[in-house]
């Protein structure tokens, strides 16, 4: 039976709290509770975490890795849950709060190495502008591009998949689509960063999904891709296939035609929902999607789109999915 390589953070275990119910809507679990919970979901085999807002030292995973026999799909460096980051973290206009954020990061990918971490997810959620002429765009572009090399220069060993959104925490990020961050990889120009298209950040970009996995993927950049829906207008975290429905498949239809190999990391945030039931819902709907790219993939389908003809297409879509 093929052991699917999904994975998952922890937020169907936690209080999933929002800005009208910071205590949450259920109750805390420690990490090894979240870890337990997770062990019940089926055909889930890797977890991801967050350094150091879930853990400080390794002893305090590698038992729980060891027990379950979980996979480390990713260490992500916690970059953003501090007031101190408000202003910035590589961006920071204070070079005292800049250097923290990189030693921090550099931190985060020994912890990884040491934990045998397959990457170390970087998410600069706090690096970017509220309102037109706050921002110096050259300055702090330079900044950005100057700390990601610094930090990937550091462990040449370790992969680090760059994360892009288009707002949350601040009104516009500044590596906010997939252009822009193929433009920051450029820039950078090391072979140890990459990218991560997460599924519901690029809905809520306004991109198509599928073109940004082929984007990045043509380039060797695809280094991590997350799983969620939204209604395109917020980073809702809904369960995979629950509203875009079309071009969660084309997601992944083109995942399996560029030949992903890596993890499905379900990215989920179920705040009245039963965490582990709609973990377990998440990792069926991935495994669907997963199968369904394989069998639509058919050399009727393949010429549809060669030659944009979207009747063919959508013919042959429509007789192996809703027959």
């Amino acid at each position: 039976m093929t052991k699917y390589k999904i994975g998952s953070g922890f937020a169907p275990f936690s209080p999933c709290s929002d800005r009208f119910n910071p205590a949450g809507y259920k109750k805390s679990m420690t990490l090894a509770e979240q870890v337990t919970a997770a062990r019940g979901v089926k055909d889930l085999t890797g977890i991801a975490l967050d350094y150091p807002y879930q853990f400080a030292k390794a002893e305090e995973v590698k038992p729980l890795l060891e027990k379950t026999g979980f996979s480390l799909v990713t260490l992500e460096i916690g970059l953003y849950p501090d007031s101190k980051w408000k202003d910035g973290t590589y961006t920071a206009p204070d070079p005292g709060i800049r250097r923290e954020a990189i030693d921090m990061s550099k931190k985060a990918l020994d912890m990884a190495a040491v934990l045998g971490a397959e990457d170390v997810l970087m998410w600069p959620g706090q690096d970017g502008f509220d309102y037109p002429f706050q921002s110096d765009y050259l300055k702090y572009w330079g900044l950005m591009v100057e700390a990601i090399g610094e930090i990937a220069s550091y462990r040449p060993d370790v992969k680090i998949a760059i994360e892009y959104k288009k707002q949350e925490p601040r009104t516009n990020c500044f590596i906010r689509n997939a252009g822009v961050l193929l433009n920051l990889l450029r820039d950078a120009g090391l072979p140890n960063l990459g990218g991560c298209v997460d599924l519901g950040h690029s809905l809520a970009a306004g991109e198509n999904p599928g073109e940004a996995v082929v984007l990045l993927s043509r380039e060797d950049k695809l280094f991590q891709v997350h799983i969620n829906d939204n209604y395109r207008d917020w980073d809702h975290d809904l369960i995979a296939g629950s509203v875009c429905f079309w071009e969660t498949l084309e997601f992944f239809y083109w995942l399996h035609r560029t030949g992903w190999d890596g993890w499905y990391l379900l990215d989920i945030f179920p705040y009245r929902l039963d965490g582990h039931d709609a973990l377990q819902t998440g990792v069926n709907r991935t495994k669907y999607f997963i199968e369904t790219a394989k069998k639509i993939d058919t050399g009727t389908l393949r010429k549809g789109l060669s030659e944009s003809d979207v009747l063919a297409s959508h013919d042959e879509l429509w007789k192996n999915v809703l027959k």
